[in-house]
């Protein structure tokens, strides 16, 4: 059995779902990630609209970070159905360690790198943040979700966790790098 085949041999289509899916969930994840730059950029908050004038009006991009995670929610979750489908590993550690990982380091890095200082408030929600993608990224490691199916001989017919983890990471620099030109070009 080949990776975009199931046991009937009638699911080519669940293979291209997925890899769209991976790309979609990387897209919106590179979104979220540099509409908080922006909105850290100008100090880690704005506001525009509504009854009330705002100090800071919110810089463009920022309109993506609230677009991002939902659109990244919902390809996470159709494409774990595709996974699933496909015995595949499910996309919901690798959106985990992805969306907690990359906030964690925008705060690691503004807090680090300010204009006047280190931000110790920022440097402390980095390492919750990292703190919470730690579990996703052992799970990842630890815990194979996509048994290789077998012929009977003991053969493996199917691609392992690692297979498809580097299939995930190479789609989501596709991803990443649509999501940086999707951004700059909407900025």
């Amino acid at each position: 059995m080949s990776i975009g085949e199931t046991r009937s041999g009638a699911s080519l289509w669940r293979l291209p779902a997925l890899n769209i899916s991976v790309i979609v969930m990387s897209v919106a994840l590179t979104w979220t990630y540099l509409g908080m730059r922006a909105v850290m950029d100008v100090g880690g908050s704005c506001a525009e609209g509504g009854p009330y004038v705002s100090a800071q009006p919110c810089p463009d991009g920022s309109g993506l970070l609230v677009l991002g995670i939902p659109v990244a929610l919902i390809a996470m979750f159709a494409g774990s159905i595709f996974a699933v489908m496909l015995k595949a590993p499910t996309l919901l550690f690798p959106f985990w360690v992805g969306l907690f990982g990359s906030l964690g380091w925008n705060f690691f890095d503004y807090g680090l790198n300010s204009e006047g200082g280190e931000v110790i408030s920022w440097i402390v929600c980095g390492v919750v943040f990292w703190l919470m993608a730690a579990p996703a990224l052992w799970l990842m490691t630890k815990f194979d979700y996509s048994k290789d199916s077998y012929d009977g001989v003991g053969k493996a017919q199917g691609a392992g966790r690692n297979t498809w983890l580097a299939i995930y990471a190479a789609l989501g620099i596709v991803g990443a790098a649509l999501g940086v030109w999707s951004f700059n070009s909407w900025t």
